[in-house]
C-alpha cells in the first residue's frame, strides 16, 4: 500500500514565503475600494513633488567626503589607502558612478538618487502586489517612504543607508515570485535566490547589517519546510508512543519500524527544501563581497581596508557605548524608529496592529518585520542614532504602515461611515504635521520646500539661496564656496592644498588635489588613532608639500572625535603641524571659520 505522505517530488512547495501562502489560492484580484484612484493619484503627485525637491539638495559634510573618495577612485586611487574615510566601500562606488555619468557637480549624485528612488517606488508597488495582493498598497507605501526620505533633507540623504534601502526592496522583490490568480504561490527559482542574495550582499557593502536581510529571508523561506518536518516527526513519535506499550497475549509489542522508502526520501527532500534557500542566498551574498575583496587585493589595498574597517571603525563605534546598557540602547533605538521621525508611519503601524493582518498577509508582514528588526539591531550596534542610520528601514516600515492605513480606509468605506473616513484622513494629516523626519535645520520642511520652489522657479540659478539651504550648524556652504574660489584664484592648477578640518568639499569646489590621503582630520584628533595618523599625515605633507593650508575653527564633534576641541585648538597639541605652518606659511586671509595660509 502506498504511503499517505506526499512523495519527494512535492517537496519544493514549502519554499513559498509561508505555509499559508504556499497552500492558499491567491485572491482573484484586489477588491474594489472607494476612492482608490484618487489615493493612487495623490500618492503619485506626492512622489513626483518630493523627488523634484531631492534634486535641489546640495552636499552635506559626508557627501563631500564620499565625492572626494570617488574622485580618487576615478583617478586610479583606492579608498582608505589614497583617500581616507571609514565608511564601507560601496558608497564610494555609487558616488564614483554618479561622477562618471554626470561629472563633478553636486546634482549628479542627486540624479542617481532620484532614479534609484523612482525604481524603488515601482518595486514597492510590485512587492505589495505579491505580498498583500494589491499593488495600490505599494503606491501608498512608496509615497510614505519618499516623504520620510525627502524630509531627511540634504544632510541625511544620499547616504549608504539611502541606497541600501533601495537594494533591500529590490532583493525582496526578486525573491518573491509572482503568483497566478487562483493558484498557490510558487517557490522562488534558484537563480532568483542567488540574485536576491547578491543584492543583499551589495547592501552589506554599503552598511554590513543590511546584509542580514538575506538571513531573515532565508529563515522565512525555510520555515514551512521545517514546520512540516517537525509536524511529521511529532506524528511519528506519537505513533511510536502508542505502539510501544501495547501488549498482545502478554508480550510487549514490537516498536514501530524505522522510516524507510518514501517516508525517508520525503524527509530528506523537506530538509533540502529548508536548506536550499539559505545556501543559494549565501552564494549570491558572497559574490559582491568577494569581488570587492579581489579589487582591493589586486590594487594592493586590502591591508588598508582591513585596518580601517576592522581596527579604526570599531573604536569609533565604541564611543557611543560609553556608560550605556544593551537594553537601554535597544529601547532607545526602537523608540526612535517607531515615533521620532514620522507621524504617518507610526499611525499606519498602529492601524495595522489594531486591525490585524489577514491570513494571506501574515507571511509578508512577518518577513518585512524581521528585516526591520535586523536593521534596528545594526543601528543599535552602531550606537550613534544619526537620522540617516534608519534610512534603509523606512521603505520597509512604509510597506507595513501603508497596509495598516489601507485596511483602515477599507474598513471605513466598506461600512459607509463617511465621518470615519474623514476622521482617518484628518488623523493622517495631523500626524504628518505632528512629527517630521527633518532634523538639525532651523526651519521646518514645508518652509524649506517653499524656498526650493522659489529656486526652481528661477532656474536653480540662485546659488546664494541654495547655499543657505545646504548650511547647518557650523557648516556654511557659502563660506566653503568662498574659500574654494579664493584657492582657485591663488593656487596654480595641479598644486595640492591641505584642509586641516572637516570640510573636504573645499578640495572639490576648488578643483585642487589634496596633499594627503586624509581628507579630514578625525584620525589625527581621535585618541585611539592619533599618533600613528599624525605621523602618516606629516609624511604625506613632506612628500607632497601643499601650496596652501586651510585651518578650520568651531568644528567640534564629540560623538566622532571623543572630545570637544576644534581643529584650530587641536594644533596646540600637534607641534609638528603647528611648527610647519609657522615656519613655512603665512596667514593670507580669514574667511568665516577658516584661516588660509599660503607658502612663504
Amino acid at each position: 500500500m502506498r504511503d499517505a505522505a506526499p512523495d519527494a517530488t512535492a517537496a519544493p512547495a514549502p519554499l513559498a514565503p509561508s505555509s499559508e501562502s504556499g497552500r492558499e489560492p491567491l485572491a482573484a484580484g484586489p477588491p474594489r475600494v472607494v476612492g482608490a484612484r484618487a489615493i493612487r493619484a495623490a500618492s503619485l503627485v506626492v512622489i513626483a513633488f518630493l523627488l523634484l525637491q531631492v534634486l535641489t539638495y546640495g552636499y552635506g559634510r559626508d557627501q563631500g567626503i564620499y565625492a572626494m573618495v570617488a574622485r580618487a577612485v576615478l583617478d586610479g586611487g583606492m579608498p582608505y589607502r589614497d583617500a581616507f574615510d571609514f565608511k564601507p566601500p560601496g558608497i564610494f562606488l555609487i558616488y564614483a558612478l554618479a561622477r562618471a555619468l554626470f561629472g563633478p557637480a553636486q546634482w549628479g549624485i542627486r540624479v542617481l538618487e532620484v532614479l534609484g528612488l523612482a525604481g524603488m517606488c515601482l518595486a514597492m508597488a510590485s512587492l505589495a502586489a505579491r505580498l498583500f495582493g494589491d499593488r495600490r498598497i505599494g503606491v501608498v507605501a512608496a509615497a510614505l517612504a519618499v516623504l520620510v526620505h525627502a524630509q531627511l533633507d540634504f544632510w541625511h540623504t544620499a547616504q549608504p543607508e539611502s541606497f541600501g534601502g533601495m537594494l533591500t526592496i529590490a532583493a525582496l522583490l526578486v525573491a518573491t515570485p509572482r503568483g497566478r490568480d487562483g493558484a498557490p504561490r510558487p517557490a522562488p527559482r534558484g537563480a532568483a535566490l542567488v540574485v536576491s542574495g547578491a543584492l543583499f550582499g551589495a547592501a552589506g557593502l554599503l552598511k554590513p547589517p543590511l546584509a542580514g536581510g538575506g538571513v531573515v529571508l532565508a529563515v522565512a523561506l525555510a520555515a514551512p519546510a521545517l514546520a512540516e518536518l517537525a509536524r511529521r516527526g511529532s506524528e511519528r513519535a506519537a505513533v511510536q508512543r502508542w505502539i510501544g506499550p501495547t501488549a498482545v497475549h502478554g508480550e510487549p509489542a514490537r516498536p514501530a519500524p524505522p522510516a524507510s522508502g518514501p517516508v525517508r526520501s520525503t524527509a530528506a527532500a523537506l530538509l533540502w527544501a529548508a536548506l536550499r534557500p539559505a545556501l543559494l542566498i549565501a552564494l549570491g551574498g558572497v559574490l559582491p563581497v568577494l569581488a570587492c575583496a579581489a579589487w582591493f587585493a589586486l590594487r594592493g589595498a586590502l591591508g588598508d581596508l582591513r585596518e580601517v574597517l576592522f581596527v579604526f571603525t570599531p573604536h569609533y563605534t565604541a564611543l557611543g557605548w560609553r556608560g550605556a546598557s544593551v537594553l537601554g540602547m535597544a529601547w532607545y533605538g526602537a523608540c526612535e524608529w517607531l515615533v521620532h521621525y514620522s507621524g504617518p508611519l507610526a499611525f499606519g503601524l498602529a492601524c495595522l496592529v489594531a486591525l490585524h493582518p489577514e491570513r494571506h498577509e501574515r507571511a509578508g508582514v512577518a518577513l518585512l518585520s524581521g528585516v526591520i528588526a535586523m536593521h534596528l539591531v545594526g543601528v543599535v550596534m552602531q550606537a550613534k542614532f544619526f537620522p540617516y542610520h534608519y534610512g534603509a528601514t523606512w521603505p520597509l516600515t512604509a510597506m507595513l504602515a501603508a497596509l495598516g492605513l489601507w485596511k483602515a480606509w477599507q474598513r471605513c468605506t466598506r461600512s459607509g461611515a463617511k465621518a470615519a473616513a474623514a476622521a482617518l484622513l484628518a488623523a493622517l494629516v495631523a500626524t504628518a504635521f505632528a512629527r517630521s523626519a527633518t532634523k538639525d535645520v532651523a526651519d521646518d520642511y514645508i518652509e524649506r520646500c517653499a524656498k526650493r520652489i522659489t529656486v526652481l522657479a528661477t532656474g536653480a540659478s540662485d546659488q546664494a539661496r541654495l547655499d543657505r539651504l545646504a548650511s547647518v550648524a557650523d557648516v556654511n556652504a557659502a563660506a566653503n564656496r568662498e574659500v574654494a574660489m579664493w584657492l582657485r584664484e591663488r593656487v596654480a592648477p595641479g598644486r595640492p592644498v591641505f584642509v586641516w578640518g572637516f570640510e573636504p568639499v573645499i578640495y572639490d569646489l576648488a578643483d585642487r588635489p589634496p596633499a594627503t590621503r586624509y581628507l579630514y582630520n578625525v584620525p589625527q584628533r581621535a585618541s585611539w588613532a592619533r599618533q600613528e595618523a599624525r605621523d602618516a599625515l606629516m609624511r604625506d605633507l613632506a612628500a607632497s608639500p601643499p601650496a596652501a593650508i586651510v585651518v578650520e575653527r568651531h568644528d567640534v564633534f564629540p560623538s566622532v572625535t571623543g572630545d570637544v576641541i576644534d581643529s584650530r585648538d587641536t594644533l596646540n597639541g600637534f607641534p609638528e603641524l603647528a611648527g610647519l605652518i609657522e615656519q613655512r606659511y603665512e596667514l593670507a586671509v580669514s574667511i568665516e571659520d577658516f584661516e588660509i595660509h599660503l607658502e612663504r
